[in-house]
């Protein structure tokens, strides 16, 4: 008998193998195991079906994105919340650009109906409050004015991210956008940095305003 751990990891990497490959997947778990050279017997003993798979191949992912920001924040190299979330950002753009297909999996996740115990739901709440806690830093340190309205700030960013996550993932069919307008990690996190220039400077504190006023 297989060992389960390897055997769940090959199941895992033959689907996105397929995905990858622009292939559907099969109807079956046993239809996967047995194109990718494995006992369709035992992987049941891994999935029970193919949303098992599916919801394996969600988690795959995740665990990749997460260790890709975690490694972002840590590269800001900064105690500044606005930097780490730059640097995020910067981390975000890239990881979607160098995993496409599981890029594309999880935007159409997120645009799907979630379990409060699947690993999309729970990553989807970690990073609102991830961002919750940064803006919230922004303010103890009086980046941002401590009565800006975060749960505002909290509502744009998630347009914007859903929308530029549509973006990336539907780019090459998207009339709207010419050859040279395609959304590299470079000018997605750009525009990241925009939005949060663009928050910084409207919700600065009084105090900082009214210098820049009078250095004006």
């Amino acid at each position: 008998m297989a060992d389960q751990g390897n055997l769940y990891q090959k199941l895992i990497m033959a689907a996105q193998d397929r995905l990858d490959r622009a292939q559907p997947l099969p109807d079956t778990l046993e239809d996967l195991a047995r194109q990718a050279d494995l006992d369709p017997a035992e992987a049941i003993r891994c999935f029970a079906n193919m949303e098992e798979l599916r919801e394996g191949l969600l988690y795959h992912s995740v665990v990749l994105l997460n260790d890709a920001l975690r490694r972002g924040m840590v590269g800001a190299a900064s105690r500044r919340p606005d930097r780490q979330l730059r640097s995020l950002a910067h981390s975000y753009s890239e990881w979607a650009s160098a995993n496409p297909t599981l890029f594309r999996l999880l935007n159409e996740g997120l645009n799907a109906p979630m379990t409060e115990d699947s690993a999309l739901y729970r990553f989807t709440i970690s990073m609102r409050d991830l961002f919750e806690r940064k803006f919230q830093e922004m303010c103890d340190l009086q980046i941002l004015d401590p009565k800006t309205d975060l749960r505002r700030l909290i509502l744009m960013l998630h347009c914007l991210v859903r929308g530029g996550n549509s973006v990336i993932v539907e780019q090459a069919t998207d009339p709207w956008l010419g050859e040279r307008e395609r959304l590299s990690p470079t000018i997605a996190a750009e525009i990241f940095d925009d939005f949060l220039d663009c928050v910084i400077a409207t919700h600065a504190p009084r105090a900082r305003l009214a210098i820049s006023e009078t250095l004006n």
